[in-house]
C-alpha cells in the first residue's frame, strides 16, 4: 500500500489543491491531509475540498490530528499522534480505523493496546521533514513489524530507492510526503514506486 501525506508548503504546484488532485489521480491507497500549522477552521475548509477530490477519484481520505473535523465528516478513519491516542482514547474508539504515529517499539506496543488499528512508524530514513534527526533504520522497523499484531507502515525518507528496503523489513506499506508533493510528475513517481513495492 502507498499512503500519500500532504504538506502544502512544499507543493510543486503553486495551487496546493491542484497538486493534491494530481496526486489523487495517481490512485494512492489513501491520502492523509497533514497540515499541522493550520487552525481547526482553516483545516476544516481545506479538508472539505480535499475530501471532495478524493471522493471523485475513489481514494480514501484521512483527517490528521483534528478529531472534531473527522467526526463532523462522519469519517470512518483518523490519523493521530501517540500522545493524542493516550489523551483521546475513548473518543477515538468510535472510528473504524485509528492510524497512530509511533517512534519506538514501546510506543507501538502501547498504541496497539490502546486500540490503534494501524501504526505509522518513523522516521525510518533521514528526511527533510525532520532535519537533523537520524533515521531509525530498517532493523528497528523490522522489530516493530515483527512484534505488532496490526499493520505497520513506514514513514520518513521513503522514496523509490528506499521503499524496497522498508517493505523487506515487513511493513504493509509506505507513507510518502515530499516524493509526491514536490514532484511535477507524480504519476511517473507513483508508477516507479509501485514497481519497487510489487517486487517485494
Amino acid at each position: 500500500m502507498i499512503i500519500a501525506v500532504t504538506d502544502r508548503k512544499i507543493s510543486a504546484a503553486r495551487d496546493f489543491l491542484m497538486q493534491f488532485e494530481i496526486i489523487a489521480e495517481t490512485s494512492p491507497d489513501m491520502i492523509i491531509l497533514r497540515e499541522k500549522d493550520l487552525q481547526e477552521n482553516e483545516y476544516r475548509y481545506l479538508a472539505i475540498e480535499c475530501g471532495r477530490i478524493c471522493s471523485y477519484y475513489n481514494v480514501k481520505f484521512c483527517v490528521n490530528m483534528f478529531i472534531k473535523v473527522a467526526e463532523a465528516f462522519g469519517s470512518e478513519r483518523v490519523q493521530v499522534s501517540f500522545g493524542s491516542l493516550r489523551t483521546n482514547r475513548d473518543r477515538l474508539l468510535r472510528f473504524h480505523e485509528i492510524w497512530v504515529s509511533v517512534h519506538s517499539i514501546e510506543e507501538a506496543a502501547e498504541a496497539e493496546r490502546l486500540g490503534a488499528t494501524h501504526l505509522i512508524y518513523g522516521n525510518v530514513f533521514e528526511t527533510s521533514c525532520k532535519p537533523g534527526a537520524k533515521g531509525k533504520g530498517t532493523d528497528e522497523l523490522e522489530a516493530v513489524c515483527g512484534a505488532a499484531g496490526i499493520p505497520v507502515f513506514a514513514i520518513g525518507g521513503i522514496d523509490t530507492n528506499t521503499a524496497g528496503a522498508a517493505m523487506d523489513a515487513g511493513c504493509k506499506g509506505v507513507c510518502v510526503r515530499s516524493l509526491l508533493m514536490q514532484s511535477k510528475a507524480p504519476q511517473t513517481v507513483m508508477d516507479e514506486l509501485r514497481l519497487k513495492i510489487k517486487r517485494k
